[in-house]
């Protein structure tokens, strides 16, 4: 509910939104992953409820950097409250502690200790940005380090509006989604660059854009939540979900590549003498060539496409179709779904204007050798949580602004420009009619 809170050491009103998101606290849908003893003195844990963590650098070995909570909450030490914190209350982080502007009260942090900022909502601010979760604080000594610390689900409310224009078609955020949080799981843990410093991802180009409360959207909660858990895998092992604004050219910029084979070529690939004509005689349900009828001068052969795929040396199984171009055969194949290329943004977008689905537009671009498209959840054989078991998390009507620190006026955290505009191309039909989800 909306309603004013007077905030009387700064003596200012502040009206706000309440809007605290619940993941559906279920036993058989929602755990922690280390169930956390509570701390009965605080009425609530330092951390929130997470299926799957993810530790997003912040604020990476600097000097000294800034935080702020939007509910009552705490400094946390050995899942114990140490310190009182005020919501939308600057707090300075350096190597001497904790230190509250407006008034100098303190808390010393331990350099061999990790301490925990969390709020009641489970909001938390650092360096002019809101942020779901809470914030894990390391002292170096000259140096600190702020870490955001969230469920991986929480963290994609952020990402993607952040790395793709929340107005764009819902199918194309749904693929965006599962391309970001594939991408997210492959680089945690053991297999992130950045382990020797104790988090995940950072929260920038160098893994993925990631903006925090200020730049969600209702359409990019939709589509993370429609995807809910589901990964990319390849070989049993989740696949990263590379992407990019644009990829290539036009028609590159949705996958497809050209690929001429001369008559010799086809000929040695078929066995079949003085080819005069090629025809599809059947797709899969991806929209892949798995019959190809190869016609000779007096004889006719039926060729699997995905063996003349490899034979012939394309980057995937996927051939699409087949055009006679003078003495050779022009076709129309998939490119590689494997490759640092990706997905393309702008190329995703214009499939789900045409109405492709979501894991039409994934089959697109990150399809394996053999022509299928895998995708599972984080856990295998998981059944997807119902819907109405998971609500989604209501949208504030006024964004979080940033606390104020005595005598600035109070910064407000924004929504980053977004660009339109969709580059004309031509239709394009989309074929799959199933979706894989795990390997038969």
């Amino acid at each position: 509910m909306a309603f004013e809170k007077s905030c009387v050491h700064r003596s200012i009103k502040l009206p706000f939104r309440v809007d605290i998101f619940f993941c559906a606290i279920v036993a058989s849908s929602c755990l922690a992953v280390v169930p956390p003893a509570m701390a009965q003195s605080a009425g609530f844990s330092q951390f929130p409820v997470m299926q799957k963590p993810i530790r997003v650098g912040l604020s990476v070995d600097v000097s000294q950097t800034e935080f702020a909570i939007w509910a009552p909450g705490y400094v946390f030490m050995d899942d114990r409250p140490v310190f009182e914190l005020k919501p939308q209350t600057v707090y300075s982080f350096n190597g001497s502690g904790i230190h509250e502007v407006s008034t100098g009260r303190s808390y010393s942090v331990p350099g061999d200790k990790k301490v925990y900022v969390t709020a009641q909502d489970y909001r938390v601010w650092e360096d002019g940005h809101w942020y779901r979760g809470c914030l894990e604080l390391v002292n170096l000594g000259s140096s600190v380090r702020v870490i955001n610390l969230l469920d991986i689900e929480d963290y994609l409310y952020g990402v993607v509006p952040s790395e793709m224009p929340s107005h764009w078609h819902l199918e194309a955020l749904k693929a965006q989604a599962v391309a970001a949080r594939s991408y997210a799981f492959a680089h945690m843990g053991k297999k992130s660059k950045w382990r020797s410093k104790g988090f995940d991802v950072v929260p920038d180009v160098r893994d993925q854009a990631y903006n925090g409360i200020g730049s969600e959207a209702r359409s990019s909660q939709l589509a993370v939540h429609d995807t809910r858990g589901l990964v990319l895998k390849d070989s049993g092992k989740v696949k990263p979900g590379y992407f990019r604004a644009w990829v290539g050219d036009a028609f590159e910029n949705l996958n497809l590549r050209y690929s001429t084979v001369t008559k010799s070529a086809l000929e040695q690939a078929t066995g079949v003498p003085n080819i005069q004509g090629v025809g599809i005689k059947q797709w899969d349900t991806n929209g892949n060539a798995i019959v190809l009828q190869i016609m000779g001068a007096g004889t006719s052969r039926d060729i699997d496409g995905r063996e003349l795929a490899k034979s012939l040396g394309f980057t995937t199984a996927g051939i699409l179709d087949a055009h006679h171009n003078g003495d050779s055969w022009q076709f129309t194949v998939r490119g590689p779904g494997n490759g640092t290329r990706g997905l393309s943004q702008h190329g995703a977008d214009m499939l789900a204007s045409k109405g492709w689905r979501f894991d039409q537009i994934l089959q697109q671009y990150y399809e394996d050798n053999d022509g299928k498209l895998r995708l599972d959840y984080i856990t295998p054989g998981a059944a997807p949580p119902p819907v109405v078991a998971t609500p989604l998390p209501a949208q504030p009507t006024a964004q979080p602004t940033a606390p104020q620190r005595p005598p600035q006026t109070a910064q407000t955290s924004s929504t980053p420009a977004q660009t339109s505009g969709m580059p004309a191309s031509e239709d394009v039909e989309p074929k799959t009619k199933t979706i894989q989800y795990r390997d038969e």
